[in-house]
């Protein structure tokens, strides 16, 4: 089993939806993990889909974060 298998079975098995990056605006949904330019994924942690801060990323932009709550 490789890495990204464990993660994502963990990552369905939990019910998240993907992984972001506290520390850096990045994420991915569970279909598509790990296609980001961060080396190793190091900081990412499991998260939420959810509505992105409209001030901060225009109207009706999503992505992940650690709770379903607007980011």
């Amino acid at each position: 089993m490789t890495v990204k298998e464990i993660v994502e079975k963990h990552l369905k098995e939990n019910g998240y939806d993907g992984l972001y990056d506290p520390n850096d605006p990045c994420g991915c949904p569970i279909d598509a993990l790990f296609l980001c330019d961060n080396p190793g994924c190091i900081d990412c942690e499991p998260g939420y889909k959810c509505r992105m801060d409209e001030d901060e990323w225009g109207p009706d932009k999503w992505g992940f974060g650690p709770n379903k709550e607007k980011v």
